[in-house]
């Protein structure tokens, strides 16, 4: 089983590039998404708070005056410009001006501070739920990475049966992706127990691919029970560790090579990976049946 992963990582090393073009085509459009909708959004809460400064400065003309008169003055405007610029810019003169002016708005206009908070806070809500939709758009474009790698490196081993190509390439990939998901959005809770979790969850992961290629190969031949032993689970096991092995160094020599080149491969090369593993439990499988690969 180990020397079988190592022949299927490297036969079907091309199948890395469709994991990579499907993955950074949906970045590159969930990227889009939210620089678009946030831009859109920054210019709408700009416009807004020009508008409230302006009707505020309007209604507190006498305050807004007197105080750009007593901060203007502190700068000796009629000397040499570099000194100038140095009055401005090394005495926090910028910062204490634009600070004073919207306390001077808040002081002397009712609601102002009300409101430029709502303003704020409506554009912070408005960019999480942009972020939160591009993540989304993301996480469909890693999945949808996931099940075409897969089908592409494991569509020999699936025999042509309309209920079993589903269970193979869509019920199996769900509930890995579901469970890695929810291990996810646990991760800060169980930060102290993470290891221990984490093995827990590699194991339930050998779990649903072992049943996963037993549904698809039994053929009534073949009891679950002869399938999830301690020994087939320990072999799957070493199989995920030697890929995960080959992920590092991978990474590790592409970092040597380009930073960027690591990243760009990281991702692609650990879903690709994930696809040979499962891959290896048809294999597996298929061996205890006697077929031929």
């Amino acid at each position: 089983m180990i020397l079988n992963s190592l022949k299927t990582f490297g036969k079907n090393l091309v199948y890395l590039f469709i994991a990579m073009g499907i993955i950074y085509l949906f970045l590159i459009i969930a990227a889009y998404i939210f620089l678009a909708a946030t831009l859109q959004n920054l210019a709408l809460s700009v416009n807004e708070i020009s508008e409230l400064i302006a009707s505020s400065a309007e209604d507190s003309s006498v305050s807004v005056q007197d105080f750009l008169t007593y901060s203007f003055g502190k700068i000796d405007w009629q000397g040499n410009f570099f000194e100038t610029l140095r009055q401005i810019f090394s005495t926090d003169w910028l910062t204490d001006t634009i600070t004073g002016f919207f306390e001077t708005l808040n002081a002397s206009t009712e609601g102002f501070g009300d409101s430029l908070e709502e303003i704020i806070l409506e554009f912070q809500s408005k960019t999480l739920t942009v972020l939160a939709v591009a993540a989304v758009i993301f996480f469909i474009g890693i999945n949808l990475a996931n099940f075409a790698t897969k089908y592409a490196i494991r569509r020999r081993n699936v025999k042509r049966n309309f209920k079993k190509t589903v269970i193979a390439h869509t019920v199996v990939p769900i509930l890995q992706s579901l469970i890695l998901g929810g291990f996810l959005i646990l991760l800060p809770f169980i930060q102290g127990y993470s290891f221990l979790v984490a093995f827990a969850l590699l194991i339930i992961m050998i779990f649903i691919a072992l049943i996963g290629s037993w549904i698809v190969h039994r053929d009534g031949k073949l009891k679950l029970r002869q399938v999830l032993t301690l020994k087939n689970v320990l072999l799957y096991l070493c199989v995920i560790l030697i890929i995960i092995l080959i992920n590092i160094v991978a990474d590790v020599a592409l970092l040597f090579i380009s930073p960027l080149l690591a990243i760009l491969f990281m991702m692609p090369l650990a879903i690709y990976s994930f696809g040979v593993a499962d891959v290896n439990t048809d294999i597996f499988v298929c061996s205890l049946l006697g077929q031929e690969e």
